[in-house]
């Protein structure tokens, strides 16, 4: 049995991948920018940063400006997160703060986004700790977010909950026994210790 769990955001707690996916496509047709990919599965569990390079990598000079255009773009066509949360999400960490074991996110998205999520789906009150990938040197697939995590849960066996290739890479790297939560897009979660198809599944471990 497990002291707590370390949950990834988007496409785990947040059923937000293809609404960020088609956000990101709008703005660059908007803009009259041709990306260079147009599959979901290659952002997914990926750092804003990285989808930038991936989008558009030969426009350098012109980069920085757009993403800061984005950023406004972004707060304009905002996500609801209450609608995107997952139904059995609230149950699930009330149940988890219940049984008195820790609770952590640790995800790519900026720290504003998982903090806006928070407040508006009301379990920044369950949440012990959180971290996000704009504060590492390194991003998910390298350990150090749920190294990180794991240390500011205090002493204790930490479960994962992922959804992405790299972020299953990145909690396996950190010797944490990790859950895939399935997707109906097509993506390899076959490094994960076990896959589940809903989140209810995680207290089977606690």
């Amino acid at each position: 049995m497990f002291d707590g769990v370390i949950f990834d955001m988007d496409g785990v707690l947040i059923d937000s991948e293809r609404f960020y996916f088609k956000r990101r496509l709008d703005f660059c047709s908007e803009n009259a920018i041709v990306p260079k990919t147009k599959t979901i599965e290659t952002f997914i569990g990926e750092t804003n940063e990285k989808i930038w390079e991936m989008l558009i990598p030969d426009d350098i000079s012109n980069k920085e400006d757009l993403k800061r255009r984005y950023k406004v773009y972004m707060e304009e066509h905002s996500l609801d997160f209450k609608k995107a949360m997952r139904p059995e999400v609230l149950k699930l960490f009330q149940e988890i703060t219940k049984r008195k074991k820790k609770l952590a996110i640790a995800s790519s998205s900026p720290y504003r986004e998982i903090k806006k999520m928070l407040v508006e789906t009301d379990l920044e009150k369950y949440v012990n700790f959180v971290i996000s990938g704009e504060e590492l040197r390194e991003s998910k697939p390298h350990p150090e977010i749920y190294q990180r995590a794991q240390s500011a849960l205090g002493q204790g066996k930490y479960l994962a909950v992922e959804d992405s290739e790299l972020g299953i890479q990145s909690a396996k790297a950190a010797c944490l026994y990790t859950l895939a939560l399935s997707q109906d897009y097509c993506i390899n979660q076959k490094k994960a210790d076990k896959i589940i198809s809903n989140l209810k599944e995680v207290l089977n471990y606690l």
